[in-house]
């Protein structure tokens, strides 16, 4: 009896140190770094006992706990992991405490390998009970605006550690929070210059929350339930199914997989061509930052540049190798992993059928068909306007040449972003075509936003139908695409204007005595609400209110405006209506 007494006794110390002790000392690592690194820069007496003492606990605590539990089978790895960290951080901070005996001379190194092991070890058994979380029956849209809310929160509260801007600077909090909202929602709009009022810190603060914001933090979290842990529940994958637009639950963590891996290599590659292209910068340190960051803004197409003009800094004026690398990652990451899997998937058969292997013939879904028909169209059909509207009827700026700078507007212009010439000098009618582009927006299942190229070729072709009165439906590619869908679209499209409207209108009143033409205000809604971050120099210069209002539409615009609408309008319960019909005149 006693044995079982102490027996239930080291279970309920099992279950405190899950529950109260790791959260507590992840909690301890994270603002001790947090403190580190974004308030003083260097270890204080008290950040030095404080970070010894975490580690100290943290490592007893995880090898206490794998010698108690005992584990077998996956359970025994994960553990194992956590100890062997565990160990090294006991055996770091037991150094830390005999040899030295204070903190004076401490490198920044020591403190923050041990805050990051603990916090990494914390967020790690976190993820792994995630399925308590995903397990209720959340809407798929609640979680995912939870999620990117719960970013551009954390963001805003990181930029506006002291040390995120240059000495001498304040970042307001309206500010900071639009900032984080920016790079969360991959927009590229700016308050202030990013590369001379943020300090390498708070480019890097950028740098994560436009990589966490481009993939998505469920994302993230269930590949790393993936990797690391058992798998998904069938719950997760209805609900990441849902989140990724992934209809075959059987490939949801192929998917899920293709999604991360497409997205670091792409990355890496732009940033090893970004790297070799640059000139003019000799620190080796900094001409990688500069190539990763901007690799990584344009994959995501966040349009965030850490160049004082944007791409049309005279270090990269005229730059052939940069602009063309990051029109190709702009396309591809706004395109969708979805498309770019299924071009993967074809191919990949193509080559074994070619090699002598018996295989079914491939065949592309009307989905990738489609985006990449539309896409093309839009990219060739937008650079032939912005050369006509910028180099015949007005004698506009050009980086690299007139083809190459209309081309860069046209795909720019797809929810990017960046910009090689300066916004200000360009003309009127191509502005106009801009914002029309904006409008339509990237592909469903990428970073892009804006109204979607499948919304905007589907609810055309459905319109079309319509006024024709035809009864063969919508065919596209052999397939016959449902009304449904069509409807769905044609909708879309109208609350994506009224939407505007709206928004439009309410601006124009919250700018009434700023003497800002109408006609920037319009450029700077759409800009926000479709994710681009083009602005006519006029982002800086909004009120409060005015950046409030484009901080809601750059949320909307990321998450979807059929997702919010579909999240927040409860469903009607009641069933099918049994009562008579009656027509209504229309005409």
């Amino acid at each position: 009896m006693n044995d079982d007494v102490a027996s239930r006794e080291l279970s309920a110390g099992v279950r405190v140190c899950r529950q109260v002790g790791r959260p507590l000392l992840a909690l301890v690592a994270a603002l001790g770094l947090l403190r580190l690194v974004g308030w003083t820069g260097v270890v204080t007496d008290g950040l030095h006992w404080a970070t010894t003492l975490t580690g100290l606990f943290f490592g007893m605590e995880r090898v206490w706990i794998f010698r108690f539990l005992r584990p077998r089978g996956k359970e025994r790895l994960r553990l194992g992991l956590h100890a062997v960290a565990g160990v090294m951080v006991l055996v770091a901070s037991v150094w830390m405490v005999f040899q030295r005996g204070g903190s004076d001379g401490w490198s920044l190194g020591g403190h923050v390998f041990i805050q990051a092991v603990v916090l990494v070890s914390g967020v790690a058994s976190l993820i792994h009970h995630q399925t308590r979380f995903t397990a209720k029956a959340f809407h798929p849209g609640l979680v995912l605006m939870g999620s990117f809310a719960a970013i551009i929160v954390a963001g805003g509260l990181l930029l506006k550690m002291p040390r995120c801007v240059v000495e001498g600077e304040t970042l307001s909090w309206m500010d900071a929070f639009f900032t984080s909202t920016s790079a969360v929602c991959v927009t590229g709009l700016a308050v202030e210059n990013t590369a001379t009022f943020f300090s390498a810190t708070g480019k890097v603060v950028i740098l994560l929350l436009i990589q966490v914001g481009g993939l998505g933090i469920m994302t993230l979290a269930f590949f790393a339930a993936v990797v690391l842990f058992e798998g998904l529940s069938l719950h997760d994958r209805l609900l990441l199914g849902r989140m990724i637009q992934e209809n075959r639950l059987a490939r949801i963590g192929q998917t899920l997989a293709f999604i991360v891996g497409m997205t670091v290599v792409c990355e890496a590659v732009g940033a090893v061509v970004l790297y070799v292209g640059l000139d003019g910068v000799e620190d080796a340190g900094e001409l990688w930052f500069q190539a990763i960051f901007h690799s990584v803004s344009a994959f995501c197409n966040a349009g965030f540049s850490t160049f004082g003009d944007g791409l049309a800094s005279g270090v990269v004026n005229g730059n052939v190798t940069w602009q063309v690398c990051i029109m190709a990652l702009i396309v591809v990451g706004g395109i969708g992993s979805l498309v770019v899997e299924d071009l993967c998937l074809y191919w990949t058969v193509v080559v074994k059928r070619r090699m002598g292997q018996v295989l079914p013939r491939p065949r592309l879904r009307v989905h990738t068909r489609l985006v990449l028909g539309v896409t093309a169209f839009l990219l060739v059909a937008g650079a032939v306007v912005m050369w006509v509207t910028e180099f015949v009827f007005w004698k506009g700026p050009e980086n690299g040449g007139t083809v190459l700078t209309a081309m860069f507007h046209s795909v720019t212009s797809r929810t990017a972003g960046f910009n090689t010439v300066p916004m200000s000098a360009i003309g009127p009618l191509t502005v106009q075509a801009l914002m029309v582009l904006m409008v339509i927006g990237g592909s469903p299942g990428g970073t892009a936003g804006g109204m979607r190229t499948t919304v905007f070729a589907v609810g055309l072709a459905h319109l079309w139908n319509q006024l024709r009165m035809g009864r063969r439906g919508m065919v596209a590619f052999n397939r016959v695409i449902p009304r449904e869908t069509g409807d769905q679209a044609l909708g879309l499209m109208v609350l994506t204007v009224i939407w505007l409207l709206v928004n439009f209108s309410v601006l124009q009143l919250l700018e009434a005595d700023s003497g800002v033409s109408e006609y920037a205000l319009l450029f700077e809604l759409i800009s926000a609400f479709a994710t681009v971050g083009l602005s006519l120099d006029l982002t800086p210069t909004l009120g409060e209110g005015a950046k409030g209002l484009l901080i809601l539409n750059m949320f909307v615009g990321r998450i979807g405006l059929l997702t919010v609408l579909a999240t927040l309008v409860p469903r009607d319960p009641r069933p099918v209506s049994g009562k008579p019909s009656e027509d209504i005149l229309l005409t």
